[in-house]
């Protein structure tokens, strides 16, 4: 019996977790037309992008790149260019709106 209420409990809260995440940049889900939210790379052009896909905050991104220093950019909601990969192989949310 105590197991099967542990096991009630912990699919209750698993299910409430997943439920009540907020949407962060880079969630990896799709907005409309646009790429996946946060870094891609685009198959037709070999360009990198973030998808910026909250509608009315800027946010600080980092940009690492291979061979040049990385640098901080803020960005407006919806796609920004960030140069051909694999120069810039990656970008994530810094956790900071700008």
């Amino acid at each position: 019996m105590r197991t099967k209420i542990l096991k009630v409990i912990g699919g209750t809260l698993t299910a409430l977790a997943l439920a009540t995440a907020p949407a962060y940049a880079g969630d990896g889900t799709s907005s409309s037309a646009a790429g996946p939210c946060g870094f891609y790379v685009s198959s037709l052009t070999n360009s990198a992008w973030y998808n910026h896909c909250n509608s009315n905050v800027n946010v600080l991104i980092r940009v690492e790149r291979a061979a040049l220093p990385d640098y901080d950019l803020c960005v407006s909601p919806g796609e920004t260019y960030l140069g051909k990969h694999p120069e810039p192989y990656d970008a994530w949310y810094k956790g900071v709106l700008c």
